[in-house]
């Protein structure tokens, strides 16, 4: 697997995730709405009928979701490729913070160190 590759997908991976980010954005606001005009129509916070029309006008969440599940999958690709530079390290480290596991890299940083010392000498 090439550094070129990594490198295509670090790409895919902030593309995503900038739309991911606008997403959740719009959703909050969304959401922000749905609360206000649910408790302007007498709808109890939690109650079934308040969780009804929260989702209708917050349709956005399926979009949220799917751009979520994307992210999922590249991270788990960038996951099977070993950075060669600081630019592949960088997209690692990203990937693994998003996964909720950002101590990983240093497994990362370990390798292409050893790696930079073993072509130096």
């Amino acid at each position: 697997m090439t550094g070129a590759t990594l490198l295509h997908l670090g790409a895919s991976f902030a593309a995503l995730m900038a739309d991911y980010r606008a997403a959740q954005s719009q959703l909050a606001v969304l959401q922000h709405e749905a609360d206000r005009t649910a408790a302007e129509a007498g709808l109890v916070y939690g109650s079934s009928a308040w969780s009804a029309h929260r989702f209708a006008v917050t349709r956005t969440l399926h979009h949220v979701n799917a751009l979520y599940e994307k992210l999922e999958d590249l991270a788990q690709s960038i996951e099977l490729h070993r950075p060669a530079c600081f630019a592949g390290l960088l997209i690692k480290a990203r990937a693994h913070q998003f996964a909720g596991n950002p101590a990983a890299i240093i497994h990362e940083i370990e390798a292409l160190a050893e790696a930079s010392t073993q072509e130096a000498a």
